[in-house]
Parts: structure tokens; sequence; C-alpha cells
């Protein structure tokens, strides 16, 4: 008993040690993911603004649809852009697919006033950890 209330303390300073680390920085990890297989998609300038009006600044994007990528530059959104699964195969064969999909999606945007992308990861599955 004892040492289950010794165990459920230190679950409970460790809580409390994140906790208070996050709150003072005026940063919460709260972020959005906005994948683009819908069948009834929003315009991008409205989901970005939507975005602002209600302070995130983080949003993962599941592909670098290029009408959303317009509607991003110039925000203050960090960005962390995922290569699509069905990319994975080609672009990890191929290092001149991998170049080309970087510079379409990642470099032409990253410019003063462009996209804010802070990461790109292969795949849709990783651990929000790197982002933060």
């Amino acid at each position: 008993m004892a040492q289950e209330k010794a165990s459920n303390c230190g679950y409970l300073v460790a809580f409390l040690l994140v906790f208070f680390t996050v709150i003072p920085s005026g940063s919460a990890w709260v972020g959005v993911n906005w994948g683009t297989i819908a069948t009834h998609q929003l315009p991008p300038e409205k989901v970005v603004k939507m975005l602002k009006e209600n302070g995130f600044h983080k949003l993962k994007l599941f592909d670098a649809d290029e009408w959303i990528m317009a509607a991003l530059m110039g925000t203050d959104i960090e960005v962390m852009l995922a290569i699509p699964n069905n990319m994975l195969d080609r672009i990890s064969n191929s290092p001149k697919a991998a170049d080309s999909w970087l510079y379409e999606n990642v470099t032409s945007y990253l410019y003063t006033g462009g996209v804010k992308i802070k990461l790109s990861i292969l795949g849709h599955i990783l651990t929000l950890c790197l982002f933060l």
C-alpha cells in the first residue's frame, strides 16, 4: 500500500513538473491535423482564417496541396509536412524523386513571406514530440 502511494506520488510530481513547465511558456501542445481526403472540403483560406482566429500555431499537413500552401503563406503557423504514404516507395528507391518532392513541396515555399515549414516527415504516423 505504501509503495503504491509512493508510485502515485511520483506520477503526480512528474505531471505537475510538465504542467508547470508548459503553462508559463505561453504555448500549449495543441495543434491541428489537416487532411485533404474529404467529400466537402472548406476553402483553404477559410480554414487558415479559422486557425488564426482560434490561436492555433502548429499544423500537420498530410499532403502538400498547393492551394493549402498558398493560403498558409505569410502566416506564423508552423507546418509539419508529411510525405504521403503513396509516395514513400518511390521516394525511398529514388534519390531523384526525393529531391524533386522536397524541391516542389518544401524548398519552393521556404522564403521570407512563404510557408513556415518546420519539419517534413515520412508518412502519416509520427510521434509529435519532434514538433514541440
